[in-house]
C-alpha cells in the first residue's frame, strides 16, 4: 500500500489528502466514488474506521483493505484460512491483533495504515474491538494494565472482553502475581468475561481462585459422593493426597493475597477492603489439566458448577480408568440438579471406548460431546461394552470421536439409534461396519454435517449412495478415506456419487481432501452441469495429486458449466508448480468463478489493493 517512484499526480494528491485528513475529513465524503476508492488504501486505521460510514453510503466496502492489513500483520494467514470472512470480521481481526501487538509485543510500522499514530492512540482505538484477550508470557506489560496510566484501557477491556485466554499461566505468575490477579479479577468479576482458556496452570490455589466463579442459583442436590465414588477417591496415590492436604496456614495466606476486595483496595484509590466486589460467572472453561487435577479439583467442583455451559478438558497424558470413573460420577451428580447448564463437553486422551456410553448415561441432556480415545495397546485389556438401556431419547446434537488406535463403530451404534436430534457427526480413525450408513438413514433424519477422516470407505460405496439418496446434508467431508482404492474403473463410483450429491439441494460444502483423486478430480466439476446443478459453494480438493494440466481441464469444464454461485476452491498441497505456465492459465480461467486457495497464491490477493463495490 505504498507509493512507487512512478506514481501519478493523482496518487501523490491522494497521499497528501490522507496525511491531512484531520482538516479534510468532512470534505472527503464529497469525492467521486472512483477517487474515494483509490484514497482508502492510503488512510491509517483511525481515518479508515471513521470514513467507513461515508464509504458504505456510496456502495463501497472496505473489507479488502482490512484483509490486506491482516495479511501484513499475519504473514501466515493463507495457510490457516478456512473460508472467506464477512466484511466486519476482517476489521475485527485486524484491530484485535493490533491491540495485542502494541501492548504485549511490537508492531512493524512500514504500512501507511499506522502512519502518524502513537502506541497510546492505537491502544485507545483498538481496545474497543477486543473481544478475546490473550495473555501469555509478557508479565511486565500485563502488569502495566494495573497501573494508573493504562487504567482507562483496562476499563474498556472490562466492558468488551468476553473471552480470556491464559496461554501460559505459569509464566504469567513468575513476576508480579498480585498485578496479574488484579487484572484478572477486574476482567472476570467487574467485567464481561464468561469464557476462559487455561494452559499451564501455575498451582492448585489459582485454579481454586478461578473456579470460585461457578456460583449459580443453588438447587438442593446431595454434595456427598455415593459409596462407590468415595471408594474410588480413596484410592488417590500419595502425591495426589499430599496436594489435597495443603497446609492450612499456606492456604490462608493465599486466600488473603487473592481476596478480590483486598486486591481492588490495593490498586484502586476509590475502593476499600470493606467494599464488596461483584462475583463473575464462568460459563465456558477450556482447561489443560495436569496430573491429579481431575481427581483433586475438577471432580470436586463440577457438581456445584451450575452456570457452566461448556467444558473442554485437555491433557498430554492418558486419563486413567480411575480418573474417568470419578469424573463421570461428578458429571452425574451435576446433571441430577435441575439447574445444570452444561451442554457442551470435550475430553481428550481417554483411556478406553466404554466411557462414551458412561458419559451419556450420566448426562442425558448433553447436546455436544467430543472424545479423543486412546485404545489400549493390549487387546485383552478392553472391558465389555456397557449397554445403553435408557428409554429416554438423548438430546445429543453433535458427536465427535477421534481414535488413535483400532476401534469399530459398532461401539457407537446404540448411541446413534437413541439420538434422533443428532445434526453433526465427526469420526476419525474408526472402522465402519455395514450398518453405519443404514443407521444414519433410519435413526438420524436431521443429520446436517457428516465428517469422516482416516476411515477406509472403499468397501462402502453402495451404502454411501443409498444414504445420500435420503440425505439433507449441508456439509460432507470424506478426508483420507481411500474412496477409490478398490475401483477398477473409478468412474463407476464417481459418476453416481456426483449425481447423488447434485440431488441434495441443501449441500453447500464438499471436502474430499487426501483421497488420491488425481485424474478423477475432473469428474467433480460435473457437479455444476446439467439442468439441476449443485448449489455447493465450497469444494476442498487439497492433497489429491492434481497436476497443472488436470487443473486446466477442470477449469475448462467449470468455464463451460458456469456455476451460478461463487465457489471457494481449495487446491493446497497439490503438485501444481511442475508447469507454472499451465497452472497460470488454469487459475485465470477459475478466477471469475472461484476464490482459490493454493500453497503460495490466493485469488483474493489480486484484489488486495482495490476496493470492492457492494
Amino acid at each position: 500500500m505504498g507509493i512507487s517512484n512512478g506514481s501519478s499526480l493523482v496518487q501523490m494528491c491522494l497521499v497528501k489528502v490522507a496525511k491531512n485528513m484531520d482538516e479534510l475529513e468532512r470534505k472527503v465524503a464529497n469525492l467521486p466514488v472512483s477517487l474515494l476508492k483509490d484514497l482508502l488504501p492510503h488512510l491509517n486505521i483511525y481515518y479508515l474506521d471513521r470514513i467507513e460510514t461515508a464509504a458504505a453510503s456510496k456502495g463501497i466496502s472496505t473489507s479488502v483493505i482490512w484483509a490486506a492489513i491482516w495479511r501484513d500483520l499475519d504473514q501466515t494467514w493463507r495457510w490457516r484460512l478456512k473460508s472467506a470472512l464477512p466484511d466486519q470480521d476482517w476489521k475485527q481481526r485486524c484491530l484485535e491483533r493490533l491491540f495485542h501487538m502494541v501492548l504485549f509485543t511490537q508492531v512493524r510500522r512500514g504500512g501507511s495504515y499506522l502512519s502518524d499514530l502513537s502506541d497510546s492512540s492505537i491502544l485507545s482505538m483498538t481496545v474497543k474491538h477486543v473481544r478475546v484477550l490473550s495473555l501469555h508470557t509478557s508479565t511486565r506489560n500485563i502488569s502495566r494494565l494495573a497501573s494508573g496510566d493504562l487504567r482507562p484501557i483496562l476499563s474498556s477491556l472490562e466492558k468488551g472482553v468476553t473471552s480470556l485466554k491464559l496461554l501460559d499461566a505459569k509464566s504469567l505468575f513468575k513476576h508480579g502475581r498480585k498485578h496479574v490477579l488484579f487484572v484478572l479479577h477486574r476482567l472476570l468479576d467487574h467485567g464481561s468475561v464468561i469464557e476462559v482458556v487455561l494452559r499451564r496452570n501455575p498451582d492448585s490455589s489459582f485454579l481454586s481462585w478461578l473456579t470460585s466463579r461457578r456460583r449459580g442459583h443453588q438447587l438442593s442436590v446431595s454434595s456427598t459422593p455415593e459409596a462407590s465414588h468415595r471408594s474410588v477417591v480413596g484410592e488417590f496415590d500419595s502425591r495426589c493426597r499430599a496436594e489435597l492436604e495443603e497446609p492450612a496456614a499456606k492456604r490462608l495466606a493465599l486466600d488473603m493475597e487473592e481476596n478480590p476486595e483486598v486486591l481492588c483496595s490495593e490498586f484502586s484509590s476509590s475502593s476499600s477492603p470493606a467494599d464488596r466486589c461483584p462475583e463473575g460467572q464462568i460459563h465456558s472453561l477450556d482447561f489443560e489439566v495436569s496430573k491429579c487435577e481431575i481427581l483433586t479439583t475438577v471432580s470436586r467442583i463440577l457438581p456445584t458448577w451450575l452456570c457452566l455451559h461448556t467444558l473442554h478438558l485437555h491433557s498430554d497424558w492418558l486419563i486413567s480408568e480411575q480418573e474417568m470413573s470419578v469424573l463421570v460420577e461428578s458429571l452425574r451428580r451435576l446433571f441430577l440438579n435441575p439447574g445444570c447448564s452444561l451442554t457442551d463437553l470435550s475430553i481428550s486422551h481417554v483411556s478406553g471406548h466404554t466411557h462414551l456410553i458412561s458419559i451419556l448415561r450420566a448426562c442425558l441432556t448433553l447436546k455436544n460431546l467430543c472424545l479423543e480415545i486412546c485404545p489400549p495397546a493390549v487387546r485383552n485389556t478392553w472391558r465389555p461394552q456397557p449397554r445403553f438401556t435408557e428409554n429416554r431419547e438423548l438430546c445429543l446434537e453433535k458427536l465427535t470421536v477421534r481414535s488413535t488406535g483400532p476401534m469399530t463403530v459398532t461401539c457407537f451404534l446404540p448411541v446413534l439409534k437413541t439420538a434422533p436430534k443428532l445434526s453433526s457427526i465427526h469420526f476419525t480413525g474408526i472402522h465402519l461396519s455395514q450398518q453405519f450408513f443404514h443407521t444414519l438413514t433410519g435413526s438420524n433424519p436431521s443429520l446436517k454435517v457428516l465428517k469422516l477422516e482416516d476411515i477406509n470407505l472403499s468397501d462402502h460405496h453402495q451404502e454411501i449412495l443409498q444414504f445420500l439418496e435420503h440425505s439433507v446434508l449441508e456439509e460432507l467431508c470424506f478426508r483420507d478415506c481411500r474412496l477409490l482404492d478398490k475401483c477398477a474403473v473409478k468412474k463407476d463410483f464417481l459418476l453416481p456419487f456426483v449425481e447423488a450429491l447434485k440431488g441434495i439441494s441443501s449441500l453447500r460444502t464438499l471436502m474430499l481432501a487426501q483421497n488420491r483423486l488425481a485424474t478423477s478430480a475432473i469428474e467433480i466439476a460435473k457437479l455444476f452441469s446439467g439442468c439441476r446443478p449443485s448449489k455447493i459453494t465450497r469444494v476442498d480438493l487439497s492433497l489429491n495429486f492434481i497436476i497443472s494440466f488436470l487443473l486446466l481441464e477442470f477449469a475448462q469444464l467449470l468455464e463451460t458449466y458456469r456455476p451460478v454461485q461463487r465457489l471457494t476452491l481449495d487446491l493446497r498441497s497439490n503438485p501444481l508448480d511442475r508447469d507454472p505456465e499451465v497452472k497460470g492459465q488454469a487459475l485465470r480461467k477459475l478466477i471469475p468463478y472461484c476464490n482459490i486457495l493454493t500453497d503460495d497464491w490466493d485469488s483474493r490477493s489480486t484484489m488486495a489493493d482495490h476496493i470492492s463495490v457492494m
